[in-house]
Order: structure tokens, then sequence, then C-alpha cells
């Protein structure tokens, strides 16, 4: 049985109707979520400050006793720094934590690029005043709420949608497979049944699923927050994938990708028409 192909008029219609529901969404529990999350962030920026001496302090033991506070402390810097940038800067491989060798050179990457606007005491060599103090957590709780927000969002979809697959695939009579090792031979996957992420001939995929006729269905769960990131959830990073694939298992592959956000139309009816996406 070949996969369905969706007319433009079909696509369209979906898209517009997930896109409107999008709106409503994020209307409605977007506020209730900056709210939410900046209660939960603002002590822990406050501690950050007061063991820092309000960022004057910024030393090798601070990442020594707190190899989490990378990440918070990234966003006290001009520009913010990405997790990509910091590590590069930091010279250390990419990690959960500061490893105690790199604490020192985590301290010379932040220390000399504080926000010089939200907190400009620490360029001065002065204590903050209150009004300074509480304009710098709260700018810098809101940027990390914002980003939690967002990022976070995107991550329960992501759950949301592998969870739903999962759902129908067992209503279909499939089976989980609890493996978790590479997916490189059909056969590594016996018919009829589907596991969570794991590796699938050179690239990761969401839900890898052996089909009863022996073909491998590769299932991506993509949601997108506007157009342009449609493109790149969609033709970039599943369009690839789905050429990854087909090299690796020629016609005995099927890329498909469950979507939900805002997509733009070209980029969908691309990835269908163009690049064998099955949507």
């Amino acid at each position: 049985v070949p996969p369905p192909l969706w007319t433009k008029e079909q696509l369209k219609a979906a898209r517009d109707g997930r896109e409107a529901a999008f709106r409503v969404a994020w209307r409605a529990e977007g506020p209730d979520a900056v709210v939410a999350a900046c209660a939960e962030l603002r002590p822990r920026v406050e501690a950050v400050l007061a063991a820092t001496d309000d960022l004057r302090r910024i030393n090798g033991d601070v990442f020594r006793n707190d190899p989490d506070v990378w990440q918070l402390l990234r966003y006290v810097c001009a520009p913010i720094l990405s997790e990509e940038n910091f590590w590069t800067l930091v010279g250390s491989p990419k990690s959960r934590s500061i490893q105690p060798k790199y604490a020192d050179d985590a301290a010379e990457v932040i220390g000399p690029v504080i926000d010089p606007v939200r907190f400009p005491w620490v360029r001065e060599k002065r204590a903050p005043t209150v009004t300074e103090s509480y304009a710098a957590v709260l700018s810098t709780v809101v940027l990390l709420a914002a980003q939690r927000v967002g990022t976070g969002a995107r991550g329960d979809a992501s759950k949301r949608q592998e969870a739903a697959v999962g759902a129908v695939l067992a209503a279909a009579g499939y089976k989980l497979d609890g493996s978790s090792g590479k997916i490189d031979f059909l056969d590594d996957l016996a018919r009829g049944s589907y596991s969570a992420e794991r590796r699938v001939g050179g690239a990761k995929c969401d839900v890898p699923v052996r089909l009863r006729d022996g073909r491998l269905l590769a299932i991506e769960c993509k949601v997108s927050i506007g157009p342009k990131n449609g493109w790149k959830r969609m033709n970039r990073e599943t369009g690839g994938k789905a050429e990854t694939w087909r090299t690796h298992f020629g016609a005995q592959v099927v890329t498909a990708v469950v979507i939900d956000g805002v997509f733009d139309l070209g980029c969908l009816t691309q990835a269908q028409d163009r690049q064998g996406v099955t949507i």
C-alpha cells in the first residue's frame, strides 16, 4: 500500500486549522506559563547573585561549587551566550555540567562580558542600588522564563506527539520494542513492532516502525512556532533524514512526519512532492 498523497487544498485546510488552534492555545496558555516560570526562576537568580557578590566575584569556585550554574550565567552576558558558543569559548566538550578542570576557563569566559546595561555596577566596581538590583533580577528572570517557556512548549508538544503516535500504533496491534540499539538492517526491528527514539541508518528517528509487509516506517514528530522554523523542521531536518534513510535502505523505507503548529504551505508541498516525506 503506497503512503497517502495530499492535495494542495487538503494540506492548506489542515494547515489553516492547526494555525488557528495554535493562536488560541498561545493566547490562553502563554502568559500564565511565563508567570509560573518567573516565580520558579526568581529564587534561583537571586541565589546566584548572592553567591557571586552581585556578579562582582566570578571565579572558578563559582562553577566548582555549582556545576550547573553555567546555564543561568549565560543569560547575564551581553550578548547572551548560546550553549554552543559557551562550550566553544570554554574549550570543553559539551556537557550537562561544568567539569572541575574547566571551572576557571568558564569564569574567564563569563566574567569579562557581564551585561553593562542590566548590571552597570560590575563595570563601575561598586555595589548595586536597590533599584538596580530589582531591575536586574526582574529582567534576567524574564529572559530565562521566555526561553524556558518557548523551549518547553516545543518539547512538551513533541512528547505528546510521540505518545499519540505510540497510542495509534498500539491500537493497530503493533508491539512496543524496548530495545535501544541502532537499526542498521531491517530485521533489527521485528515486523509489527515499533520503538521509542533510536538511531536508524545513521540518523536519529523519533518513532521507528517495522511494517507488517517488511518495510521500515520512519516517523518524525515536529512542532513549529512559525513559517521559518517550519522550513527548518520539515525540509532541512526531516527531508534531510529522508534522503539519508533512502540511501541506506532504498525503497524499503517510508519517511513520515507528524506535525503541529505553524507551517508554510510551500514547505509542506515541497516536503511531500519533492522530498518524498509522508505528512
